[in-house]
């Protein structure tokens, strides 16, 4: 995640999601994974200005696009946001340089030692938790070749599965992901995440402007309750005129709220 980003409209749709998830869920915790890169000037593309999904979480729509107008951020914000909202979350800060108070951003060059620190923080926390990611584009399944080169703007593959195999009970993994390619259709992504991350995968997204989020479960169980929140949350924008654009992903569920057949 890089402050030249933040505020924008995909900000608003991914913590706004959040929020519903947490806030519907009794007794979840985030436990968020930033992966904050070297601050860079805003870029203000004109077509992530689109805030439709989310303003009507009007704390987090004001915050964000205050944010989103100032030349750089901090990105900090966010978890006063969610303990504001009543969440209880930690977030990942990896040991740094000896200089104290020097902020360690995630490079390609310390990507393994970040996410050994990530796993270890997960393993020590107690209550029920999700795990959310937080690239700038996504995680490599997929990943157009634009992106390919700018190693430290995605998550891979393989340190998703490194945090699923200790995942609790009920537990999951969540990480933003950028839609991009349009070549690249739902359905092969959907494809593609379930041969990597198992059967209980839940894509979302609004392609509209882009926007998308993985969500990645241990058990049944789990994915049926979290896809039913996720379509309450879609309801409540159902007055837009590109709904059409929503995208749900995953095992379908019948009209009573259990798997299809």
């Amino acid at each position: 995640m890089n402050s030249k980003y933040f505020g924008n409209s995909l900000d608003l749709f991914k913590y706004d999601i959040l929020t519903h998830i947490l806030t519907k869920s009794d007794g979840l915790s985030l436990f968020y994974i930033p992966m904050i890169t070297s601050p860079l000037p805003k870029e203000r593309n004109s077509k992530y200005v689109t805030y439709e999904v989310g303003v009507k979480n009007k704390m987090l729509f004001q915050m964000l696009r205050t944010e989103f107008e100032k030349e750089y951020s901090d990105i900090s914000l966010i978890k006063s946001y969610f303990v504001s909202r009543g969440v209880h979350l930690s977030m990942l800060k990896p040991d740094g340089p000896e200089c104290e108070g020097e902020m360690t951003y995630f490079e390609e060059s310390n990507r393994k030692e970040y996410f050994n620190q990530a796993v270890r923080h997960y393993k020590s926390l107690v209550n029920n938790t999700l795990v959310y990611i937080d690239p700038d584009v996504g995680s490599d399944v997929g990943i157009t070749r634009r992106f390919r080169s700018n190693k430290n703007m995605y998550v891979r593959r393989q340190e998703l599965i490194q945090l699923k195999n200790g995942l609790r009970s009920e537990d999951f993994i969540a990480y933003f992901q950028h839609l991009g390619n349009s070549n690249y259709t739902v359905e092969q992504r959907l494809e593609d995440l379930q041969k990597s991350f198992g059967e209980w995968v839940l894509f979302i997204g609004y392609a509209r402007i882009q926007a998308g989020m993985v969500l990645i479960f241990n058990d049944q169980e789990s994915y049926v309750v979290k896809r039913k929140l996720i379509e309450d949350y879609f309801r409540d924008y159902g007055h837009l005129k590109h709904r059409d654009k929503f995208i749900i992903q995953g095992k379908p569920l019948t009209s009573s709220g259990f798997l299809a057949l």
